[in-house]
């Protein structure tokens, strides 16, 4: 009881143990694998472990070892209980991780992909229109273009791989239906109808919002919330530095917005975000400003003047790409918190190491979009 430690080192511990099992994975797998089987034996091992009883000595590791594939993958279903009882939470796992497992295909085996009738096609991935286009209910063996937009949607997800996908609704597709279906509590039928539209293309809108194509192949920066509070009551967000090829390359972790007693994050067309609530800065997308010294370049001791004192010497606005009422947002150092912690809305960081760590950042990637993503609709 009592007994913590930090975000950081509780992610490096996950790396080791999940490191230790791929390495077994793969030591125990003599036929070749895709990214997804990879990942599906891994997720599979880490639950029921790697040795005696576990994937050394299952029927589908034997299965899998004799190239097949398809007789591994529906062992999973096997691996469903508990103190000799069906648990629903392993239903739900083992589902997810044979459709991963059968996401890429199987290796040397066409006998799921039979050759392509006169109507049946693949073309290259695109990102498809949301609302997905398709008007009629799609199941197992339905060929057309709304199949293939469909296979899109599911690929852009992560539920099937990227790549060329077919017109057609193959059994591939339909586990990755069930998979999205039984990841979101819909029924799980493997068949596409108006709720798994509904919800696919929710998903797929919001998942663009928190995960946008870089501009121009320029960097950008990211803030999302975690799931910790510090002593004065403040959420600690995630700042972090995005490649122009999508891909994390820094970040902060210990990033403050708004005043305790009123940590309510907003859409920005939420009404009740206005000025001088003290709230944080609402989701949005906002363009990052040059950095602006109250003394000049680098000097850390002389601050911005503010009527609370609490800017600090660096300030970095913000200019909003949208139309609400509140303004004045930017980057800074919380210089006050000793006595008024927290923030008006600004994006602050607490020490003058982590702001000279942002201001280095700032120099070292020059992001010019700031993508504030709190998971709201």
């Amino acid at each position: 009881m009592g007994d913590i430690i930090s975000r950081a080192d509780a992610s490096n511990w996950l790396d080791v143990e999940v490191s230790k099992v791929v390495k077994r994975v793969n030591q125990l797998c003599t036929v070749d694998l895709t990214q997804g089987m990879l990942d599906a034996l891994v997720s599979f091992s880490y639950n029921v472990g790697t040795e005696e009883d576990g994937l050394k000595t299952s029927t589908l590791l034997r299965k899998l070892n004799n190239n097949d594939y398809e007789g591994a993958a529906n062992e999973f279903g096997r691996w469903i209980h508990g103190e000799g009882q069906v648990l629903p939470g392993l239903v739900i796992r083992r589902k997810n991780e044979e459709a991963l497992f059968r996401r890429d295909g199987f290796l040397g085996d066409d006998s799921e992909n039979p050759v392509p009738s006169v109507s049946s096609v693949t073309k290259t991935f695109e990102k498809v229109k949301v609302p997905l286009e398709i008007t009629r209910t799609l199941e197992l063996n339905s060929v057309g273009d709304d199949c293939y937009i469909l296979n899109c949607a599911l690929a852009e997800l992560g539920f099937l791989a990227t790549g060329t996908q077919p017109n057609n609704f193959t059994s591939v597709t339909q586990d990755a239906i069930n998979w999205f279906q039984s990841e979101n509590n819909l029924t799980v039928d493997g068949k596409f109808g108006p709720s798994t539209k509904r919800l696919l293309s929710t998903k797929l809108t919001n998942y663009r919002k928190r995960a946008p194509e870089p501009i121009d192949g320029h960097a950008y920066c990211r803030l999302t919330r975690t799931l910790n509070v510090d002593s004065d009551g403040l959420q600690i967000l995630l700042l972090e530095f995005i490649s122009g090829q999508g891909n994390v390359v820094d970040k902060l972790e210990n990033i403050i917005s708004g005043a305790p007693g009123n940590q309510n994050f907003r859409l920005p067309e939420d009404p009740n975000s206005f000025p001088g609530n003290l709230e944080p800065i609402p989701q949005g997308r906002y363009t990052i400003g040059d950095i602006q010294w109250a003394g000049g370049k680098d000097n850390y001791t002389i601050v911005h003047t503010h009527p609370t004192n609490g800017i600090g010497p660096v300030f970095v606005p913000f200019i909003k790409t949208f139309v609400d009422d509140r303004d004045a947002f930017g980057f800074h150092v919380d210089w006050n918190a000793s006595t008024s912690p927290g923030s008006a809305g600004c994006v602050c960081v607490k020490t003058i190491s982590e702001l000279q760590k942002l201001v280095a950042l700032l120099r070292l990637y020059d992001p010019r979009d700031l993508y504030v993503d709190w998971d709201l609709r």
